[in-house]
């Protein structure tokens, strides 16, 4: 991981900048004062010992001027949020310095190949506000527009004259969530509009055309004219719904009915099923949401609840669960004799595979709950915890501190100190910052293969080692608990979990049921749902890939309140 705060420090003090105790020195001038010494740092700092300046820097397109700009106050002790100290920004040709300037926060500095400048002010303090900033090549202001929101980014035509920028969310302010674009040189406004939802890769000007194109980062183009008018609509609309954009074919399906051209029903198909093949679960799932309304809509009910199914196995909050309970009664017909009406969690937990099963609880004020009257009054998870240790189980209600802690314990023959507060997840998928703990998948496996209780011990003095007898980042976790169940699990269940867990460490480290149960060899995962409560995406990606594919038990123990 990269030291931003001694990298910035010490490229400051290559330029020479003074620090808070010691005042500001003039800055020595160059031989020719309008020439200048550069020292380009990468392709994103510059420093100019002559001015005493460092920042980033752009360059124009023909290569002709540089811009640079530098949020920190003149001394050079303070950067980036702060309430006075105006930062710079300077304008070279080659090596000769023609305009500079002043602005309280500058940021992200455009410069065209004719000199003029284009900068974002962040401003002091804590406002959702800026100020888009145009400068010409001798230093003249042109544009000055202030903003009731943040900016998030800008650019400028190569030839200087137009500007446009998309503004961040800023509740009840009409800057809020905005195209905007700019006659520089006029120094005034032409136009503003709704931005497509896309991820934006950057901006391109045809001022012979009058037209500014958005690039999406997968290369689509939505070219707007001088007035915000979205121009090749068409275009946009199919490419998009070919790239699976929920948020343009969600919309196309609204409009779109059993009269709709085949073509077009066909084209909606087709990107859903690449919005229905992405690895994220929670697209996924409002994806075949997505689809079964489609299919509903051209009357299609047999395919639509499929689609509707497949949508809350991914998620079961994803919003359809009425409906296809609807569904499958018409699709399945009348019968003359109905089986019995399962409860909502009971369905559920058929959708994922768990066994489902009702504890009574006596419930208190304040959401608190206890397993019998000689109980003290505790969390829902808690109570359960108790109704099931009354029952000869042993466990914990830690969700998945209780587990990853094992298989941290058991993964290293001995846990590195500097490891003892990593996350478990981390060292998995070697998100780290230094080679030496990047450490083989294959080795921490077999680690987990070869572990032993004194191993655990061992390493668990270490992870507890900072907060007395639990884990700074797990505080419900307990040695005992640990030991207890390590030894029901023993160690090739143990590397079976942990090989499933570092397919995608960070995925599956939420989600785990609230209490992890063991009695003898026998271990059980049991998610605790209350009234009105139901799995969330999470639980549902874990028990489906992780816990039912290794066979393990896994219960949803549906709380209500004993009579």
């Amino acid at each position: 991981m990269v030291d931003v705060k001694g990298l910035w420090r010490r490229l400051a003090e290559l330029a020479s900048a003074p620090t808070a105790e010691t005042p500001r020195a003039p800055p020595s001038q160059p031989k020719d004062p309008t020439r200048c010494a550069l020292d380009f740092f990468s392709d994103r700092f510059l420093t100019i010992r002559d001015l005493g300046f460092f920042g980033q820097f752009s360059r124009s397109p023909n290569g002709r001027y540089v811009v640079g700009w530098s949020d920190r106050s003149p001394d050079g002790s303070r950067g980036g949020h702060r309430y006075d100290g105006e930062g710079r920004w300077i304008l070279l040709e080659g090596d000769r310095l023609i305009a500079q300037g002043n602005l309280q926060r500058p940021q992200d500095g455009k410069v065209a190949d004719d000199g003029t400048v284009l900068i974002s002010d962040w401003l002091f303090g804590d406002g959702l506000d800026g100020v888009l900033a145009g400068f010409s090549s001798e230093g003249q202001q042109l544009l000055h527009h202030v903003l009731a929101a943040n900016i998030d980014d800008h650019a400028l035509s190569p030839d200087g004259r137009m500007a446009i920028c998309r503004t961040l969310n800023s509740p009840g302010s009409s800057d809020s969530c905005k195209l905007i674009l700019f006659d520089v040189h006029a120094g005034r406004e032409l136009a503003r509009w709704d931005p497509e939802p896309v991820s934006v890769a950057g901006y391109e000007f045809d001022t012979d055309a009058d037209l500014v194109h958005v690039v999406t980062e997968d290369g689509d183009r939505a070219a707007y004219d001088f007035t915000g008018r979205l121009v090749n609509a068409t275009e946009w609309q199919r490419a998009r719904i070919g790239r699976g954009d929920l948020n343009v074919i969600k919309p196309a399906i609204e409009l779109a009915g059993p009269d709709a051209a085949s073509g077009d029903i066909a084209a909606i198909l087709q990107g859903l099923a690449v919005a229905c093949s992405t690895d994220a679960d929670w697209l996924r799932a409002r994806a075949f949401r997505a689809k079964g309304e489609l299919l509903e809509k051209l009357d299609r009910d047999a395919e639509a609840l499929e689609a509707y199914e497949s949508a809350l196995l991914l998620d079961p909050q994803v919003g359809v669960f009425r409906r296809s309970e609807k569904l499958r009664r018409a699709v399945g017909g009348t019968s003359k004799t109905k089986p019995p009406r399962k409860r909502r969690l009971e369905k559920q937990a058929d959708r994922f595979g768990m066994k489902h099963e009702v504890v009574e609880l006596e419930k208190g004020e304040n959401k608190l709950w206890r397993s019998a009257a000689f109980r003290e009054w505790t969390s829902i998870e808690n109570a359960a915890l108790e109704h099931y240790l009354d029952g000869g189980w042993s466990g914990a209600a830690a969700e998945g501190g209780l587990i990853l802690t094992v298989i941290k314990a058991a993964s290293f023959a001995k846990l590195a100190e500097r490891n003892a507060d990593t996350y478990i997840e981390a060292l998995y998928a070697q998100n780290v910052a230094f080679d030496e703990d990047r450490y083989a998948i294959g080795n921490l496996l077999a680690s987990v293969r070869r572990a032993d209780i004194g191993q655990l011990r061992r390493n668990w003095a270490l992870i507890s080692k900072r907060s007395g007898d639990s884990p700074a980042f797990y505080p419900g976790v307990w040695w005992d608990g640990v030991e207890g169940l390590f030894k029901a699990l023993g160690n090739e269940r143990l590397a079976a979990i942990a090989d499933r867990f570092s397919t995608a460490p960070y995925d599956l480290r939420a989600g785990w049921p609230d209490l992890t149960l063991w009695r003898g060899d026998e271990v059980r995962f049991v998610e605790v749902k209350g009234p009105s409560d139901s799995i969330h995406a999470s639980q549902a990606r874990l028990v489906r890939d992780l816990l039912n594919p290794l066979a393990h038990h896994v219960t949803l123990a549906e709380i209500i309140q004993a009579t």
